[in-house]
């Protein structure tokens, strides 16, 4: 768990965050095994294996995260 975040573990999150456009951080893991932030959007689509965010800074880049090796929250 990400300090201060709200994991999205299922597809029913993932689905909600979507559909209220709630801006979510992506994680993932670096040679350490620490994660670091990839980046800060809004999902756009998922699929089991994958999430579709859109850029929160330029929203005409999207980009697919797997997610077996990122995470996505939500701060709280």
């Amino acid at each position: 768990m990400i300090y201060g975040t709200k994991l999205l573990d299922t597809d029913s999150e993932l689905f909600a965050a979507a559909l209220t456009k709630t801006p979510v951080f992506v994680w993932s893991l670096d040679q350490l095994g620490v994660y670091y932030q990839v980046t800060t959007g809004i999902i756009v689509k998922y699929t089991p294996d994958h999430v579709q965010v859109y850029n929160e800074n330029n929203t005409t880049i999207s980009t697919w995260y797997s997610r077996e090796t990122s995470e996505f929250s939500i701060a709280f």
